[in-house]
């Protein structure tokens, strides 16, 4: 029988996260999860730079408008290389924005966090060439 090669180890470092068809950079997403009978959230972390857009996503629902997204979170090998996994978050939208704080003895980047609320994750199977959409993982 010929020895099994141990699947390598996954790092948590690259990855690239689309909201909708628009990629967006984020330097920290928080752990994903999928739990019954509970609001599931996942935090997204990105520099703060003068695009309102995340804040204004926000504002929408507050407002009460229905602007739920799908959120695609891509598990890179390398630096912009090919993709190992896949999930969606299906029915996404922003529960709350937070802007930086404050600190005049600091220097530190500020950060503006999303946390979304979402109706499920969704597990892709890897990308299948012949298919624009990737098959959910049984």
């Amino acid at each position: 029988m010929p020895a099994r090669e141990p699947q390598p180890l996954l790092g948590t470092s690259n990855f690239r996260v689309l909201i909708g068809r628009r990629e967006l950079g984020f330097a920290e997403v928080s752990r994903l999860s999928s739990e019954t009978d509970a609001l599931d959230t996942i935090v997204l972390r990105r520099a703060l730079t003068r695009s309102t857009e995340l804040y204004d996503w926000r504002r929408r629902i507050a407002s009460g408008r229905n602007d739920r997204r799908t959120v695609t979170i891509h598990m890179l090998d390398a630096p912009g290389g090919a993709i190992v996994n896949s999930w969606q978050l299906e029915g996404a939208w922003p529960r709350r924005w937070s802007g930086p704080a404050f600190n005049a003895s600091a220097n530190e980047v500020a950060i503006e966090e999303l946390e979304l609320a979402y109706d499920d994750l969704v597990w892709l199977a890897e990308p299948d060439v012949t298919h624009d959409k990737p098959k959910e993982r049984r």
